[in-house]
């Protein structure tokens, strides 16, 4: 099929999109990307780790114990030989724990020496302290007191509810840290020991963690592993992120995992709206107009989506898949609502379009209840009710800000610092923080805003911080003794973390004087606006420790289509978002029917994991990052290298 504009006429393309026509002319005589083989390592032996004893009949249940039982529990431990004052002791922090008593549950414990108890006993100790530290927001400690080798031995002696407390609790500090492979593992080796009514939710907890993993370490890591049901979910998971622009090649995919693998968990109950690709070809539209404004003052990032979208369109065409007719439309040409109806009348089958706000507004305005045809908007509006049909797609800042609301509560921090430029942008995305930090229960205790073209950054932050306050006290201890005294200012000591919303430059000035201030430790996190999009080692020094969110086409240097868009589009640095938002438009206009299904409709997009929230707004998953030396670090808290002991 041909891509045409409005008039019909044949569609004038870049440098890089004619490279393209031609390697797909080249290669038309292809058949589409076969589904990978096999991993060898299916057929070969492997080894699991040893399944657990059955339940013993007497094994202690603090959830059938009341409260009141405990205070003579702990009398009676003092009269008592050391294993059975030990065991009593236990079970008091257990059902202390139960009611969520963490400080008293840890004191009940604290005398307790893991040698000095049996394997049994120590296993129990080791949880309770750990859920304790998980309570105090101690992650890194927890996750050590339960990969202590004493413990691990114990584990594999452990009852069946004792390994999956273990391994539940130990999965969901992998989660926390950032260490999803780890995470998954866990949840795979419990999975078989689950009640029919309880895997369900076990295997959508190791769904969503195989999601987060890049397909390149899932790959490397089928290679490596030895558990057939582990490699099984490596290999769907894999799947699962392939070939998202191309459906027919995914649905070969999954046909030759279902061949191979007929007695996976997974087999008979795929997730992430597998097993729904084959409707998505037969209901894909085969006509699309893509509306953008390619004049007017708004033309360089049309055209900078126009691109990606179309990169993604040929790339498409080169692995053999099909691809509908496009037709451009201009919507700087005339009034939105006009052309839409124009559209209409010319016979698209689904719209792509508009970019603008304004117009956004107005075709809602003109289409209370439904829209005409599905229609894919690349912006967002406010509104708490949008009509049927439209999706409403874009980079919002907001959803970044709800992002870093949401990892900063899953860290344990709870008290919030806010520091944004002053404005209507800058008091926006505070809102929208701060609205979603405090529905998690978060608190603000301050925000502050700053003015970069008044250079006010020392000031202001000297203010929030509290600094003069303490230099206030200090002046008055002064006037009272007569001496200046050895003292040194301090900041307020109520901040867990800043959310921070500034542009580089603005950034490169806050931080260094955050640690002037007295406040280089406090965890700083920022959208993406802080970094330009590509390494800057002699000026992002000064943001090193920032950890902020963006796009995974930002970090993806290996990217065939972004390799291609840069190669062929001259200055194309400053449009890097806009490009991946192009790309995302042609693979999410394939897949509107898979985000309906809820939380396991997932489309993984280049600007993020994509889903779709109750108004028909895409929102998006982003990637964290660290400044490190100068360099953006991905998921700096992820463990590069798995622990070999706990491969299987």
């Amino acid at each position: 099929m041909t891509a045409q504009t409005n008039n019909g006429q044949s569609m004038k393309t870049r440098t890089f999109i004619l490279i393209l026509i031609a390697t797909f002319l080249a290669s038309c005589g292809s058949t589409p990307t076969p589904p990978p083989k096999p991993s060898a390592s299916t057929t070969e032996k492997y080894t699991v780790r040893p399944r657990p004893t059955p339940v013993p009949n007497n094994e202690f249940n603090p959830a059938t114990v009341d409260i009141n039982v405990v205070e003579q529990w702990l009398n009676d431990a003092k009269d008592m030989e050391p294993e059975e004052s030990a065991e009593l002791l236990l079970r008091s922090a257990e059902v202390l724990l139960r009611e969520g008593e963490l400080a008293r549950a840890d004191d009940v414990v604290g005398e307790l020496i893991p040698p000095e108890l049996s394997s049994e006993q120590a296993l129990r100790l080791a949880i309770i302290r750990a859920r304790v530290q998980r309570g105090h927001a101690e992650f890194a400690q927890a996750l050590a007191q339960l990969s202590d080798p004493l413990i691990e031995s114990a584990v594999l002696e452990a009852p069946v509810r004792r390994q999956m407390q273990y391994s539940q609790l130990r999965a969901s500090l992998y989660e926390i840290e950032g260490d999803y492979l780890a995470a998954a593992r866990e949840r795979i080796f419990i999975d078989p020991m689950l009640s029919p009514g309880q895997q369900p939710t076990n295997r959508e907890a190791i769904w969503a963690s195989l999601m987060q993993i890049p397909t390149d370490m899932l790959v490397k890591h089928i290679n490596s592993a030895s558990n057939k049901d582990y490699i099984g979910w490596l290999e769907l998971a894999s799947i699962a992120k392939d070939n998202q622009n191309n459906i027919e090649a995914q649905v070969q995919q999954r046909d030759a995992w279902l061949r191979n693998w007929p007695r996976h968990p997974a087999h008979d109950s795929l997730p992430g709206g597998l097993d729904k690709l084959n409707d998505l070809i037969v209901e894909r539209a085969d006509q699309v107009a893509l509306i953008l404004p390619v004049t007017g003052r708004l033309a360089a990032y049309g055209k900078a989506i126009r691109d990606g979208f179309f990169a993604a369109y040929y790339e498409t065409l080169n692995q053999g898949g099909s691809v509908p007719q496009i037709n451009q439309y201009d919507s700087n040409a005339i009034d939105i609502n006009t052309l839409y109806q124009k559209v209409l009348n010319s016979g698209n089958k689904l719209v792509i379009g508009p970019l603008q706000k304004e117009n956004l507004s107005a075709l809602v305005a003109s289409h209370p209840s439904a829209m005409n045809v599905p229609t894919l908007a690349l912006n967002r509006i406010d509104g708490n009710k949008f009509p049927n049909g439209l999706y409403q797609f874009g980079l919002n800042p907001e959803d970044e800000a709800e992002q870093i609301a949401e990892i900063a509560m899953s860290k344990g921090y709870t008290r919030a610092l806010i520091l944004t430029p002053e404005g209507s942008w800058g008091q926006k995305v505070a809102a929208a923080f701060a609205q979603r930090w405090q529905t998690l229960n978060g608190k603000i205790v301050a925000s502050q805003t700053f003015d970069a073209s008044k250079n006010n950054y020392s000031e202001k932050i000297k203010s929030i911080l509290q600094i003069d306050k303490s230099q206030q006290r200090l002046q008055r201890l002064q006037q009272i003794i007569g001496l200046r005294p050895n003292y040194e200012p301090y900041r307020r000591s109520d901040i867990d973390f800043i959310f921070l919303l500034a542009r580089p430059n603005e950034g490169r000035a806050i931080k260094p004087l955050l640690a002037y201030h007295y406040a280089g430790d406090i965890p700083v996190y920022a959208t993406s606006h802080i970094y330009r999009g590509s390494n800057s080692p002699s000026k992002d020094q000064d943001i090193n420790g920032i950890r902020f969110i963006d796009i995974p086409w930002i970090f993806d240097d290996k990217s065939q289509i972004r390799k291609d868009i840069n190669a062929g589009i001259p200055s194309s640095a400053a449009y890097q978002r806009m490009y991946a938002l192009g790309v995302d438009s042609f693979r999410l206009h394939l897949r509107l029917n898979q985000l309906r299904n809820g939380a396991s409709g997932q489309v993984f997009g280049e600007t993020g994991t994509l889903t779709l929230n109750d108004l028909g707004q895409i929102e998006r998953e982003l990637a964290l990052a660290e400044i490190q030396e100068g360099r953006a670090v991905v998921n700096p808290t992820r463990s590069a290298n798995q622990n070999p002991s706990n491969d299987f």
